[in-house]
């Protein structure tokens, strides 16, 4: 490896592929869960799981019109799920969520999970 391979990456290992993505619920829950309970305190809980059990990485958000959706990665997405599911099934932000275990890239098989 060359001194700039370091900086520029050349050599850096490829992000897992297998994900796991939270589809909120933008629209039908009730105005009193959207005022108090919010994104980034769930971020925070499931960082601190993923962490605990370095079952992966959370890789942010995006938030559209009517669904927010956070994208977490690791080696084992029916792993990642696990380790996720008890913040998911406790926090009220989450109800009617839908969770796609993907066990792979773009197009790969798939699974979905309405919480």
């Amino acid at each position: 490896m060359g001194i700039f391979d370091k900086f520029l990456k050349k050599n850096a290992q490829p992000k897992s592929q297998e994900c796991v993505l939270i589809r909120l619920d933008g629209v039908n829950l009730p105005d009193e869960v959207y005022a108090k309970y919010d994104v980034a305190t769930l971020e925070d809980q499931l960082i601190e799981e993923i962490e605990t059990n370095r079952a992966g990485e959370l890789d942010g958000h995006e938030t559209g019109d009517s669904v927010t959706t956070i994208y977490l990665y690791g080696p084992d997405a029916n792993r990642l799920y696990d380790v996720v599911e008890p913040v998911l099934k406790d926090y009220p932000l989450c109800k009617n969520a839908r969770v796609v275990i993907r066990k792979g890239g773009p197009g790969s098989p798939q699974s979905e999970v309405q919480l």
